[in-house]
């Protein structure tokens, strides 16, 4: 068969194999795209670190304020529960569940619950919180794609909680709450995940940032981290995560700067 001669059964697997090596291409090229998209997202675009001052706290000081968030103890009563818009027309949603059923993360009217739910903005301490349900405001406000979108403008003034920056702010003990954004800024930059020690951070800006406790593997693969999670349990809980999910989603780690070594 002369060479300029080709079967179509040949033509077909030649085609086949090219469109396929394309597409092969095409996925990797796609990949590193949004590979870099996340570290451009993730890389902070102001510093703090230099105009910090103040006394540094311990590694012990930042896990036990932790803590004290998640093992927080509260009841609920029905007045505690919002599905709806607020007097300024913000949407407020509470993180309850059935008074009859027990559902992770949710809490119940009546009962003991533990842990402090997650509020969009929220920057409460256990004692603020608790002062906020006795007068009668929502106990919590749940993440929504909309709040997202909106911002602080999102951010009831008639819920109590906490949310993820908030949280980490208040374990630092800032006197402000900082964002997932900004929290960088007051931070030093981590070379590798394998360098994090109890109280550093996994943030994500514009995202989520969880606080680092513990390795739970010598490959330094999983992790123990405290968070005030959005979902699926809507309040500040002990989590274990994969540092390489933790990186793909554009997390990066950091370290306070007026954390005591």
């Amino acid at each position: 068969m002369s060479p300029l001669k080709h079967s179509p059964r040949r033509l077909t697997a030649v085609y086949y194999s090219t469109g396929l090596i394309m597409s092969v291409m095409l996925i990797c090229a796609v990949h590193f795209a949004v590979i870099a998209w996340m570290w451009h997202r993730a890389t902070p675009a102001r510093t703090f670190v230099d105009r910090l001052s103040g006394p540094l706290v311990s590694r012990e000081e930042v896990l036990s304020i932790a803590q004290s968030y998640a093992e927080h103890p509260w009841t609920a009563a029905a007045q505690n529960v919002r599905h709806g818009v607020d007097a300024h027309g913000i949407d407020v949603q509470t993180p309850d569940g059935p008074a009859n059923k027990a559902v992770p993360g949710k809490w119940r009217v009546g009962l003991e619950n533990v842990g402090l739910p997650y509020k969009w903005g929220g920057f409460d301490t256990p004692e603020s919180f608790d002062a906020g349900v006795a007068a009668g405001k929502a106990a919590g406000d749940v993440y929504t794609i909309g709040k997202r979108r909106r911002g602080n403008a999102a951010v009831s003034d008639e819920a109590v909680g906490i949310d993820c920056s908030g949280f980490i702010s208040r374990c630092w003990k800032l006197p402000e709450k900082y964002g997932t954004a900004t929290l960088p800024g007051l931070c030093n930059a981590l070379k590798s995940t394998d360098d994090l020690l109890p109280g550093d951070v996994m943030d994500a800006p514009n995202g989520h940032v969880v606080l680092f406790v513990r390795w739970l593997d010598g490959a330094k693969f999983r992790a123990l981290f405290y968070e005030a999670e959005a979902e699926p349990k809507p309040k500040v809980v002990l989590s274990e995560h994969n540092l390489l999910w933790l990186r793909f989603c554009g997390a990066r780690p950091f370290r306070f700067a007026l954390i005591g070594e």
